[in-house]
């Protein structure tokens, strides 16, 4: 894997950065018009964002919630000192909800492998406000998680593993600015109070 420097922070405020990492899914780059559109967001928001691209001689298949542990920390080790951080992740990227639970990181998670048996428990035991956004035709969002205790969940309806609506890209644009908009509203007023990370 490789990262790069989607935006950078405001240089005004040094000891007051925000970090977020924007992560691809495994055959949706950071370039797919969700994580784009929440990059350019972020960027907006006076957020450095570092996005990670996949390169050929990833090799996630062995142990993959590791792979995308280390994913995570190379990311994060190659943006600024962060004063307060943030996870971006799409479907296959979402195996980082452990590695996000064991460092108390806050994540936006993008049709999330709920399907997959260690995310599946790390957010029944988990304390933090995440936000999941899944399609309700998706099979890996497994009808999200209403029943647990922590976190926002937000299923769109009709839509696909890729938020889409099938067929019909006017609803599916539709329903991207409405997730958009919900992003927003949870960066702006739902993320917790930052911390001082080393």
């Amino acid at each position: 894997m490789e990262s790069f420097t989607w935006a950078k922070a405001p240089a005004e405020k040094p000891d007051k950065t925000k970090v977020a990492v924007l992560l691809p899914g495994s055959g949706y780059p950071v370039e797919g018009p969700v994580l784009f559109w929440i990059g350019e967001m972020l960027g907006s928001l006076g957020w450095h964002v570092q996005a990670v691209r996949w390169t050929p001689d990833d090799s996630p298949h062995a142990d993959p919630h590791s792979f995308m542990a280390r994913a995570v920390e190379s990311a994060f080790a190659s943006s600024p000192d962060a004063h307060q951080r943030l996870i971006v992740a799409k479907s296959f990227s979402t195996l980082s909800i452990p590695w996000a639970e064991n460092n108390n990181v806050p994540g936006i998670w993008l049709t999330p492998l709920l399907t997959d048996s260690l995310v599946r428990s790390t957010i029944a035991a988990t304390s933090k406000e995440d936000l999941f956004v899944g399609g309700s035709l998706d099979k890996l969002w497994d009808g999200g998680r209403k029943s647990e205790r922590c976190g926002t969940f937000l299923e769109v309806p009709a839509a696909d593993h890729s938020l889409q609506i099938p067929d019909d890209w006017r609803a599916s644009q539709t329903a991207q600015g409405e997730v958009f908009e919900r992003i927003e509203e949870f960066i702006a007023t739902e993320l917790p109070e930052p911390h001082e990370y080393s």
